[in-house]
């Protein structure tokens, strides 16, 4: 057992600092695999109870009615769970509610006192605003001293909020949860133009790395390759254990194929 749990432990450092520092996807899930993580949860939660539920069923004796009977309890609780959360998310997976738009332009309007006819609000002296020309509502939101101490502690209180998500989970509470002064991201007009657009559009013909060697047949294969595909030997080179080798000087610290992340 501890050396499974040792190798499993390695493993798992293994996995994330490859899925983290080195496999690159090109693939971007908007958020969804969340969701669905969540639901692939469930599935979990359910197999586990059905199978119990088939333990408790085929004993013969007294004993196993009582966690029979809880047992069934417990999946009619999760099938009434899963439809709440399905009715909470789905709304919420490919468009956002235009009511969200709304609140936050009250919220914009309580946190500077403005009129609620008033239709210049400036969202960049919004965002970039200090803690003391923030009014007097941002600083209790910001504290949470306007809704969440209302629901007490304790475990009263846990059912409470786990009751009345509208109040204690509300836009206004979940927006604390998301910083707002933070640095603004400038976009070069060719990645505005291409942002929305499929990759396979906007996508350019990947370009071909490979090692110099002193007979020049990287060179001819260069020149001949680069009529159709784009390649290049540039910075590297094989050594005397026919391994290839990377001059970062001769690449400026960076090879040829590297490519700018853009953080959307």
């Amino acid at each position: 057992m501890g050396f499974a749990t040792i190798g499993l432990f390695l493993f798992y450092f293994a996995y994330r600092y490859n899925l983290l520092f080195v496999n690159a996807s090109m693939i971007d899930t908007k958020g969804l695999v969340y969701a669905k993580a969540l639901k692939h949860t469930l599935v979990g939660c359910y197999l586990s109870v059905i199978c119990l539920i088939g333990l408790f069923g085929v004993s013969s004796g007294g004993p196993g009615k009582g966690p029979l009977v809880m047992m069934v309890i417990l999946l009619i609780f999760m099938v009434l769970y899963h439809i709440s959360l399905n009715s909470a998310i789905d709304p919420l997976l490919y468009y956002l509610p235009r009511s969200l738009e709304a609140e936050e332009e009250s919220l914009l309007r309580s946190e500077y006192n403005t009129p609620m006819g008033a239709s210049d609000l400036n969202s960049s002296r919004i965002n970039n605003a200090s803690p003391s020309e923030k009014g007097p509502s941002v600083r209790a939101e910001a504290s949470g001293s306007f809704n969440t101490k209302s629901a007490g502690s304790g475990l009263t209180g846990m059912i409470r909020k786990f009751l009345r998500p509208d109040l204690y989970a509300s836009y206004a509470i979940m927006r604390q949860l998301v910083p707002r002064d933070f640095a603004r991201i400038a976009y070069s007009p060719e990645v505005e133009r291409d942002a929305f657009q499929h990759p396979a559009v906007t996508n350019v013909v990947p370009l071909l790395w490979i090692p110099r060697d002193t007979m020049g047949v990287s060179r001819q294969e260069c020149a001949h390759t680069n009529k159709v595909t784009p390649m290049t030997d540039d910075g590297a080179t094989f050594n005397e254990k026919g391994r290839i080798i990377w001059s970062e000087e001769e690449t400026g610290g960076r090879p040829p194929i590297w490519e700018e992340p853009i953080y959307y």
